[in-house]
């Protein structure tokens, strides 16, 4: 397994700066989760000066700024989304990067329009995964926060239901969201713990989507880290910080030291 830390905590404009700082780190398998944006074609040359000069583990988010993955086929919002997933998981395989994170939807539903947006989405992933699979890169579903006063594309059980219903669906646990969720994280794991091949770290106050540290909140995540060992002790684990965090470097390594002496 490794460790990686999303370039979230520094925003869009200072991804360079934490990449090159995590790549000079000695710690062995400390890498970086770049966000893999499409949207901006100088950002996404940025995307790619910096992956030239990187050494250490690379992990992808994918594109959620302007693509919306319930995007139906035949529609300019669906060809959009896999032309930019086209172009992330080329730009994966050539950088050997360890995976690409998925984001199934970025909008909320009513009762008119969930059925309907699920069978989309169920279609367009199979898409995507097989798209994923001509490049040789792991596509890792996501579970999203709930969204305020919609319908989620899929509670927690129906987010269990892709890996059930698909043998090659990879998943991602973001755990701050499964804690906003109110998702039974062993659940999940007792069924499915094969497929999870990465989690998102991060923390809040159990209502909100904060992504705080993982010390400041009320998940507990030293209880977690004994379901980690039981489960999944070989998957890798991202810290995904918003930069309102402020957490300095010093204290990024110190919070990496103490979930690598816990797990």
């Amino acid at each position: 397994m490794s460790f990686y830390i999303s370039s979230l905590i520094k925003g869009l404009d200072a991804m360079e700066e934490l990449a090159m700082w995590i790549n000079d780190q000695p710690l062995p398998g400390l890498g970086v989760e770049l966000i893999a944006f499409t949207h901006d074609e100088e950002y996404w040359n940025r995307l790619r000066n910096v992956l030239e000069k990187l050494k250490c583990p690379i992990s992808f988010h994918g594109p959620y700024i302007g693509v919306e993955a319930t995007s139906k086929p035949g529609t300019k919002e669906f060809d959009w989304l896999i032309n930019s997933y086209d172009k992330v998981f080329s730009l994966a395989k050539e950088y050997e990067v360890k995976h690409v994170v998925f984001h199934y939807t970025q909008i909320g539903f009513d009762e008119n329009s969930i059925k309907d947006a699920q069978q989309t989405s169920k279609q367009n992933i199979v898409t995507l995964i097989n798209l994923a699979e001509q490049h040789n890169v792991n596509m890792l579903i996501e579970n999203i926060a709930f969204p305020k006063g919609k319908l989620p594309l899929y509670n927690n059980e129906e987010y269990g239901e892709i890996f059930k219903s698909n043998s090659k669906a990879l998943s991602i646990i973001d755990i701050g969201h499964a804690h906003i969720n109110k998702m039974d994280i062993e659940e999940f794991l007792s069924k499915y713990a094969k497929r999870v091949q990465a989690y998102h770290f991060h923390n809040n106050d159990g209502v909100r989507d904060q992504h705080n540290s993982i010390m400041n909140g009320s998940f507990d995540y030293l209880n977690f880290l004994s379901l980690y060992k039981k489960y999944t002790p070989n998957s890798d684990i991202v810290l995904e910080y918003e930069p309102h965090t402020n957490l300095s470097k010093e204290e990024l390594l110190r919070e990496i030291e103490y979930l690598s002496s816990n797990i």
